[in-house]
């Protein structure tokens, strides 16, 4: 039987994480699995907590939050060994629900005593791992809105809200993309980087992406399509179906250098980046994760 800590944001999914830790010390005490919880105390306290606990024999780290806290927990234990889990603590989930993590916190607390487990694909960008996506330019305008918080709504509702708001204000900048062969120079919208399919809480903007491949799943989303035009098309990213627009250009790659000619936000799983050069890198089955 593994040994568990888990590592809650206090204030993911306004709270929602913190409302989960009830269930999860029943589960496991019931089960009399050793298990240790930790309350993080700032941004990036979860890096350090997970390194020191899978170098002190944790074999399972749990991120009770969100992508942001799974991010954190994900660059705390790369190289250690250790085995990472999370639950649906946040306002997204989208690596919860990318390795099939029951919502139901009693199922979920089930799922992670069996223990199933399978190596994915790591990606590294800016110094920093990611386990899912990484969105550049308009999607990672959004998504930082939607980090400083919009009230009475999370998920899906939060990124729709967000991204209306953001939609006639942004202002895209060339970008030099080379995927490896030739470089090109574009004018695009957004990049996305995937190993999973969503982000955002549902959007799957690279719906083909298999976690497990050796490549990164990329699309480039040209500036071309009027604002008005974008908002009408824009639910079909919740189905998959934003790939076969024209102005999106889909790509398979293990490697991407981005060079932009002013810097932009960058989303990583939640977190907030801000650059404008970009080497992403992939260690093809790099992560060993727990799944339902």
């Amino acid at each position: 039987m593994y040994k568990y800590k888990f590592i809650v944001n206090p204030i993911a999914g306004g709270g929602k994480a913190s409302s989960l830790v009830p269930v999860i010390e029943r589960c496991f005490k019931n089960q009399s699995v050793e298990f240790d919880i930790y309350w993080t105390k700032r941004p990036k306290d979860g890096i350090e907590v997970a390194e020191k606990a899978a170098r002190n024999g944790f074999e399972v780290i749990v991120a009770v939050g969100g992508d942001g806290t799974v991010n954190e927990v994900l660059n705390g234990i790369v190289g250690t060994g250790a085995i990472l889990a999370t639950v649906h603590g946040g306002k997204g989930n989208d690596f919860a629900t990318a390795v099939k993590m029951p919502s139901d916190i009693e199922a979920a607390c089930q799922t992670l005593l069996i223990g199933k487990t399978k190596k994915i694909d790591l990606g590294k960008v800016l110094d920093r791992y990611f386990i899912n996506s990484v969105g550049i330019g308009f999607d990672a305008e959004v998504a930082n809105r939607v980090n400083n918080g919009i009230k009475y709504m999370k998920g899906p509702a939060a990124y729709t809200y967000a991204f209306l708001e953001k939609l006639m204000s942004y202002h895209s900048v060339e970008a030099l993309v080379d995927l490896g062969n030739n470089a090109q120079k574009l004018k695009p919208l957004l990049i996305a980087v995937g190993i999973g399919q969503a982000y955002g809480g549902g959007m799957r903007i690279v719906p083909d992406a298999i976690q497990d491949d050796g490549f990164f799943d990329i699309c480039i989303f040209d500036d071309t399509l009027p604002r008005l035009a974008l908002i009408y098309h824009f639910p079909k990213v919740f189905f998959g179906k934003l790939k076969n627009l024209k102005q999106a250009h889909m790509y398979r790659s293990k490697e991407l250098t981005v060079r932009l000619s002013e810097p932009r936000y960058i989303h990583m799983e939640g977190e907030i980046l801000f650059s404008d050069q970009m080497q992403f890198t992939i260690q093809p089955l790099g992560m060993t994760v727990l799944t339902g």
